[in-house]
C-alpha cells in the first residue's frame, strides 16, 4: 500500500502451489516456477532436500532476482529448525503459540515456545502476540540471552472500538509510532483484531529502526490503514472466515487445530451458530478428538468428510468420535459429497461452514468456484 515491492511466502496453498510465492499479491507464474525448479533438481536429489526446503529455496531466489524491497516470510513448522530460519530478518514475529505439530515441536507449551523462539536472532527485535505466561517467560528468556528487544503486543498497542457503526465494526489501533483510527478490517473475526494489532506493533518496531526508516519513508498511517483494510487483496489469502455463494451461504475457514477452531466458533454470530451445518475434515496428526469435542459442544450438525490426501483422517473415524462426544453426525465421504449433502439439508436461512484443514477448504473452494454455486 505504500508503494514498495513486497514479497510474501506462506504455506500451505489451497488450490495452486503458486499461491505460496507472491510479490505484491501476485503469484509466481507456473512458467517462472518451472524455470526456477529445473536447475535445482540435481541438487535436491543429491542433498535429499525436503519438499519445503526446495520450495523455500525457489522462493528466496525468486525474491532476490526480483529485487523486492521487503519480504514477509512465514515459517513452515516451528522455527528453530525450519528452513526459513536461515534468514537474518529486520524483525521477527511470533504470533499466538498453541498446541500443534506436537509430535515435532513437543507436548508442552514451554517446549513449543522454545521451538518457535528459535527465530529470535541476536540484537534483532521480536514481536509476539502471545499472552500466555508460560510462553512469554520462555520467549523472554531466549530474547534476553540473545540481546533481543521483546515487544509484547498487548502492552505495546492499545486497541479500542471505532466511532462509526457499520455492518463491519471499525477498530482503533494506537502505538507509539503507528496510529490507525476507525479502520474496518479486511478479515472478519475478533481474532483478526489481535492479528491486526500484531501487524501494527511490527510496523511500529520497524519505524523504531533508524536504518529501516530511511529505507521506508513512505510507510505512512494511510498505508498501514489501507493494508489492514485491503489485507485479502494484498495477500491473496483465502479461507479466513470467507463467505461465498448466494446470500453468502458458505463460510470457509482453515482452522486446523483446537485453538483455531475455538476462535472460529467464537467469531460466528449467535444467529449463524443456531442455523449451522459444518462440513468438517481433519488431518491424522492433529488433535482431532479435541476438535470433535468443540464441534459437538457447538450444537451444529456435522458432516464428516475426508480430503484427498494420505494425511487425512478417515471420515468414518470423525463420525465415530463426534458421536461418542454426544452429538449427531453423518459420514459425508469426500469433500464434494459432503457439500452435496449439506446443500440438501440446509434451510433457507442456514449457513454451511467448511473447516478443519487447508486441504478441506482448498478442495471446497475449488469445487464451489468451479460450480459457481
Amino acid at each position: 500500500e505504500a508503494g514498495y515491492k513486497t514479497a510474501l511466502y506462506t504455506s500451505p496453498h489451497l488450490i495452486r502451489f503458486t499461491e505460496r510465492i507472491r510479490i505484491n499479491g501476485k503469484e509466481i507464474s507456473e512458467k517462472q516456477l518451472v524455470e526456477y525448479a529445473e536447475p535445482l533438481i540435481p541438487v535436491i536429489e543429491k542433498t535429499k532436500a525436503t519438499f519445503f526446503e526446495a520450495t523455500t529455496c525457489i522462493a528466496f531466489q525468486y525474491f532476490a532476482d526480483q529485487k523486492v524491497d521487503i519480504a514477509v516470510v512465514e515459517a513452515g513448522l516451528g522455527g528453530r529448525l525450519d528452513s526459513t530460519n536461515v534468514l537474518l530478518p529486520i524483525v521477527s514475529v511470533i504470533t499466538n503459540v498453541s498446541f500443534d505439530h506436537t509430535e515435532y515441536l513437543g507436548t508442552t507449551l514451554k517446549k513449543i515456545a522454545r521451538e518457535k523462539g528459535g527465530i529470535i536472532k541476536k540484537n534483532i527485535p521480536c514481536v509476539t502476540s502471545s499472552t500466555n505466561e508460560i510462553v512469554l517467560v520462555t520467549l523472554r528468556g531466549i530474547a534476553k540471552r540473545r540481546s533481543s528487544r521483546m515487544i509484547e503486543v498487548s502492552k505495546h498497542v492499545t486497541t479500542t472500538a471505532g466511532k462509526h457503526t457499520a455492518r463491519m465494526p471499525s477498530v482503533n489501533f494506537v502505538s507509539r509510532r503507528a496510529v490507525v483510527q476507525d479502520v474496518t478490517l479486511g478479515l472478519a473475526g475478533n481474532h483478526q483484531v489481535a492479528n491486526a494489532a500484531t501487524a501494527v506493533a511490527t510496523i511500529d518496531t520497524l519505524l523504531n529502526n533508524k536504518k529501516v526508516v530511511k529505507t521506508f519513508r513512505r510507510l505512512s498511517r494511510k498505508a498501514v490503514r489501507n493494508g489492514l483494510l485491503r489485507v485479502r487483496d494484498n495477500t491473496g489469502l483465502h479461507g479466513r472466515l470467507e463467505t461465498l455463494g448466494k446470500k453468502k451461504r458458505y463460510i470457509l475457514d482453515v482452522a486446523h487445530n483446537p485453538a483455531g477452531l475455538e476462535a472460529l466458533m467464537d467469531a460466528l454470530p449467535v444467529r449463524v451458530r443456531k442455523n449451522l451445518i459444518v462440513v468438517f475434515g481433519v488431518m491424522k496428526d492433529k488433535d482431532y478428538t479435541a476438535m470433535c469435542k468443540i464441534l459437538s459442544q457447538s450444537g451444529a450438525y456435522v458432516i464428516a468428510v475426508q480430503a484427498n490426501t494420505g494425511r487425512a483422517l478417515p471420515s468414518a473415524l470423525i463420525t465415530e468420535t463426534i458421536n461418542c462426544a454426544g452429538s449427531a453426525t453423518i459420514d459425508g465421504g469426500s469433500v464434494a459429497e459432503g457439500l452435496f449433502i449439506a446443500d440438501r439439508r440446509v434451510g433457507g436461512s442456514g449457513k454451511i461452514l467448511i473447516t478443519g484443514s487447508h486441504y478441506v477448504v482448498g478442495e471446497a473452494l475449488e469445487f464451489l468456484l468451479s460450480t459457481s454455486t
